[in-house]
């Protein structure tokens, strides 16, 4: 199981107060359109509801902290953990929070806020460059086109070496929807058939295992035996659009990993929620080098360099609720 969330250092980019929004004590950015309302926290840029106009249905998981008090983390410049919560750069040693350093950091609203759309940026601190000593601006867009909700990052390296980093949005599901039906009537669901083995992930790290996952295969029931407590990561996964639906049926909502090449789904035994995690980089692994320019799990930039990476949701409005 993954390391409860605890904060290891305070961000102090101001908020701006958008339209008096406010939900568990952080201000929050609303946009909308005809077909999707959705919510986004200014405290790590954490989308906090994606609601169809259309089926009347909540689709984000609403962290109840009963079974996992979070919906939907961005995690930079390390996916979930490295190795012992640390690493080394030439000659000096860094801790790195769990999850990384923007999901705990306030975000300003910046540039472009339209009714359907907003950036958000989160740029290093003195503090951030304790824990990580790469200058850098984070961008996040939120945007909505029909029933699409488009999450489109931009990491620019202000530093004049080399930037190591991942990538990763962590966004989770209810299963299930409103009216219920049982945990077993939900499967995740790929976009094509695939016949493959998934990367053993413990502990937050990637082990140097494989297990059985897939064989001509396009969904998984949520009750599965091959589903485990720990994540289900699938590296360079050919299916692009991952999906949740009820057994047997087209997906309720379908996750689009674009340019994010790998994949990892959480979804714990009795939990209510499915997360669909798109990955640039991935988990370290559990015998990588300390030194992040030699760790594989990290993509990098060159000095004045700028990473731009989308992922994207789409709500099925003709899968009726349950």
């Amino acid at each position: 199981m993954r390391k409860p969330f605890v904060p290891l250092i305070s961000l102090t980019l101001n908020a701006l107060a958008i339209e008096g929004l406010v939900c568990n004590g952080a201000e929050l950015a609303q946009i909308e359109n005809e077909s999707l309302s959705v919510s986004i926290s200014l405290q790590g840029a954490e989308l906090q509801s994606i609601s169809s106009k259309i089926t009347k249905s909540e689709y984000l998981w609403q962290g109840d902290a009963e079974y996992w008090d979070r919906r939907a983390l961005v995690m930079f410049p390390v996916n979930v953990a490295f190795r012992d919560w640390k690493f080394t750069h030439k000659g000096g040693e860094y801790e790195m929070p769990f999850l990384g350093l923007v999901e705990s950091g306030s975000f300003r609203k910046v540039a472009d806020s339209r009714p359907d759309s907003v950036v958000l940026e989160f740029q290093n601190t003195a503090e951030t460059l304790e824990r990580y000593p790469f200058p850098f601006r984070f961008r996040i867009r939120y945007s909505l086109e029909g029933s699409t909700l488009t999450q489109e990052f931009w990491i620019e390296n202000r530093g004049t070496e080399r930037m190591y980093f991942a990538l990763g949005g962590h966004p989770g599901f209810r299963t299930p929807l409103e009216g219920g039906k049982e945990r077993g009537d939900y499967d995740i669901i790929f976009s094509k058939k695939m016949d493959t083995d998934r990367i053993v992930v413990a502990d937050n790290l990637q082990q140097n295992t494989t297990l059985p996952y897939l064989k001509n295969e396009d969904r998984i029931s949520l009750n599965d035996p091959r589903v485990p407590n720990s994540g289900m990561f699938l590296k360079s996964v050919e299916s692009r659009q991952i999906g949740v639906g009820f057994k047997g049926k087209a997906p309720y909502l379908t996750l689009d990993l674009e340019d994010f090449p790998n994949v990892n789904m959480w979804t714990p035994e009795g939990m209510p929620f499915v997360c669909i995690e798109p990955m640039i980089g991935h988990h370290d692994q559990i015998d990588a080098s300390y030194e992040i320019s030699e760790k594989e799990c990290v993509v990098s930039l060159a000095a004045g360099e700028v990473g731009r990476y989308r992922f994207s949701m789409t709500v099925n409005d003709d899968v009726p609720g349950p």
